[in-house]
């Protein structure tokens, strides 16, 4: 059986999230990658510059356990249905599209859903690209810097972010502190933890941010956590 969680404190607006192992379910992910063991819960470091926030969590069995299962239920094919007066869902806030199969079962679950806002920060963006042409409008994509497919980014024009050290490696992108600018073109998000350390930052764009943001293309409006 899977979970879809209700979050009423990472958000000020409640939202829904269906979160997947961290690392193990990222295949394209490189600078922030770290998986943990199902059983024991030690972490492997795969990391070269960032370790992905969302893995942190997993240290507790109940969320390992969570994870798995819905991960387990997808990989068989598993379609997530959208819970009753749901408004908002992100799309992993752990864990990334794995597979063309698993991003388009996705895109089903927004175009049957057109009346909530859907986002997600992914660095499979092979799986988007193939799929251009019919991404619903109540989705909003942003690539994330850092995996195996950055090519891509750069040829198909995708909205996208970076997580960058200091503002002099921006090269001249804007530097964003509450992800506002995620709603038009590229920009950067800076990283002021230290690498190996829990809850570093957020290479999908939430971690290091005091206020969040919630996307709505239907009414082409910014609500400000």
């Amino acid at each position: 059986m899977y979970k879809v969680t209700l979050n009423k404190s990472y958000y000020a607006t409640p939202a829904h999230e269906f979160n997947i192992p961290s690392g193990h379910a990222c295949p394209a992910a490189v600078v922030c990658k770290v998986c943990v063991d199902r059983q024991t819960g030690k972490f492997k470091d795969h990391s070269t510059e960032f370790r992905c926030y969302a893995v942190s969590a997993e240290r507790f069995p109940a969320v390992r356990s969570r994870r798995r299962q819905n991960y387990d239920y997808v990989k068989s094919g598993g379609v997530v249905a959208v819970p009753c007066g749901c408004k908002y869902f992100r799309i992993h806030q752990s864990g990334d599209f794995f597979s063309q199969a698993y991003f388009d079962m996705w895109l089903q679950v927004c175009s049957g859903n057109p009346r909530v806002l859907f986002w997600a920060f992914t660095k499979s963006v092979n799986f988007w690209v193939e799929r251009l042409g019919s991404i619903p409008r109540n989705i909003i994509l942003t690539a994330s810097y850092g995996g195996k497919h950055d090519g891509l980014i750069k040829e198909y024009g995708l909205k996208s972010v970076k997580v960058v050290r200091e503002v002099s490696d921006a090269d001249g992108l804007p530097i964003d502190s509450n992800v506002a600018r995620a709603r038009g073109g590229d920009f950067c998000i800076l990283d002021t933890n230290v690498r190996g350390r829990d809850g570093c930052a957020d290479i999908g764009g939430g971690g290091l941010i005091k206020e969040k943001v919630i996307y709505n293309p239907l009414k082409t409006v910014v609500l400000y956590f």
